[in-house]
Formats: C-alpha cells, structure tokens, sequence
C-alpha cells in the first residue's frame, strides 16, 4: 500500500484532503488506464435561469385603438407617404396614448409593432380561409354562415380558435386592408401551377412586415385634393345661383297669385255693377205699351230681381 502512494500521488492529494476540493486529472506514466472526470467545486451553484417577463396582454379595447391608429396614420397620404416605418410607428404610439382609457397601462413602440404583427398575421390567415369558403360558392349560404366556416377551417387548421374578430371587423371594409391584401396575393409567382392548397399555405405563412405598403404618392394625392377643393368651389357657385333662381321664382309666382287675386277682385266687382245697373235697368221698364206675352216676360224679370233683392236685404239685415 505504501508503495501504492509513494507512487502515485493522485491517491495522496486524495486522502490529504479529505475527499474534498477539486479534483483534477494527473498526468499518469504508469497508470495511464485510470480515468478521473473533472467535477464543480464543493457547493457550487449554477446560475439561476433569467426568466423573460412578459407585459399584460393587450385588451379588445387597445386592439381597437392600435388598429384605428394604423388605419389613420398609414392611410394619411399628405403627410405620411414619404416618411420611414419607425417615424409611423412613433406617430401611432402618439395616437394610441392619445386616444387608449385613462386607466389602460402604457405601452412601448416595439410592444405595439410586436401586437400589430399578431394581428396582421392572425387576421390574413382568417382571410386567406374565407376567400378559399367563398370561392366555393356554398348554395345557400348567407355571409355569417361563410364567415362560420371559415373559423371552423381556421381552428383545424392553426389549431386553435380565431380571436381577433374585433380586428377583422374594423378592416375588412377598409381600401387600405384590401390593398395589403391584394399586395399579398401578387407576391405569388405568375406561372406557379402548384396545387391551390400549396398557394394557399404560401399566402397563410407570409412574413408580416413593419413597413407597410402605401397609398398613391404625396404628389398625385395633393393633386386629387386641389381638383376636390374646385369642384366644390364650383358647386357651392352651383348651389348659390340655384338658390338665386329658386328665390325669383318664388318672388315671382307670389307678385302673379297676387295680380291675379287683384283681377279676379276687379272683374268680380266690375261684373256686380253690371248686374246692379242690368237690375236697375230692368225695374225701370214701362210695361204699359208692351203686349201681354212681353208684360209677363218683365214681370217674371222684374219678380226675380225683387226676390234677389230681398234676400240680399235680409242677409244684411241679419
């Protein structure tokens, strides 16, 4: 034994220490077939594992206001077509704090790109899966069915239910969601006569992009609002001489309803006179020198003039 440590002083170190502290592996010159692994120190710890924190997911209410946002900032072309993605995405961070409750939790750029990038990628998959219900032309079916059948074909498909029907509906009728649909579909290759289930997987994992695509340019748009700014120039002119005529022909038709109630006024009298001088006239005959056929003739006249006369006198009269 004793020559067993003088010539080996791996087992001295060994018993010196008591079975503690490091051990490492000597080199050997006669026992070379002894293998010793190197082990951690006595009471040696590894570092704890960092665990990565993660925000408070984003309420329907901040999904709303982040997707108007998108909608206001990227659609507006006067001021928005030449600037960079992170100046966008700075300008709807402003108009999410803007317009998010009082009591809704603050928000960072990158926490905001990261939630519209869920949305985006979410939501042109539940696309994707309505254009493929739609184009088969189900017999029947009304809008809310399709949409129904999307969602089941989107769960069996991405495993999991489609939650962001509060951000499809803000979108789907909006010209800047269908254009960056259509720039979806014009990333396909022209002659790719793949299998349409094969597209339909290319369009459904498309990388969502930060830069979004944007509308016609500064120029044409300012164009487009100088003509909007003339015609309705031209038709407020419009409206105004419109208006003009409307008042003169009013004026007018009111001076001829009176003229004419002045002439029927007029006439009315003029013919009274007549009538009164007629009766006058009448009342005066001499029948003495007239046969008896025209005696009776002006007594019945006269006869009828006196009971006219009468009832007038009594309508007065009362």
């Amino acid at each position: 034994m004793d020559n067993l440590l003088d010539e080996n002083p791996f087992f001295t170190t060994l018993l010196q220490s008591g079975g503690e502290g490091p051990i490492t592996t000597p080199t050997f010159s006669q026992h070379s077939n002894v293998v010793v692994a190197s082990t951690p120190l006595h009471g040696e710890k590894r570092p704890p594992t960092k665990k990565v924190q993660r925000g408070a997911s984003f309420t329907v209410e901040e999904d709303n206001v982040l997707v108007s946002g998108w909608l206001n900032i990227s659609t507006d072309v006067i001021r928005g077509t030449d600037q960079k993605s992170t100046q966008m995405w700075e300008r709807i961070s402003e108009f999410y704090h803007e317009y998010k409750k009082s009591q809704t939790m603050n928000r960072s750029v990158g926490s905001l790109i990261n939630r519209w990038s869920m949305i985006q990628k979410c939501t042109n998959k539940f696309c994707a899966y309505l254009a493929q219900v739609e184009s088969l032309h189900p017999s029947g079916a009304t809008e809310q069915d399709k949409i129904e059948k999307a969602k089941i074909l989107y769960k069996e498909m991405e495993r999991g239910n489609f939650t962001m029907d509060h951000s499809w509906n803000l979108l789907r009728h909006q010209p800047k969601w269908h254009q960056h649909l259509n720039t979806l579909n014009t990333r396909r290759k022209p002659h790719d006569k793949r299998p349409s289930n094969e597209q339909s997987s290319e369009v459904l994992g498309d990388v969502v992009e930060e830069h979004v695509e944007r509308p016609a340019g500064k120029k044409a748009e300012k164009e487009n609002l100088r003509k909007r700014k003339a015609q309705e120039s031209s038709d407020a002119e419009f409206n105004t001489a419109l208006g003009a005529m409307t008042e003169d022909r009013r004026l007018f038709m009111a001076e001829r309803r009176e003229w004419q109630t002045k002439v029927n006024r007029d006439r009315g009298a003029q013919l009274d006179l007549d009538k009164r001088k007629f009766d006058a006239e009448m009342m005066g005959k001499d029948l003495s020198g007239m046969n008896a056929m025209q005696q009776a003739y002006f007594r019945k006249v006269q006869k009828k003039i006196w009971k006219e006369s009468m009832s007038d006198s009594d309508g007065i009269s009362e």
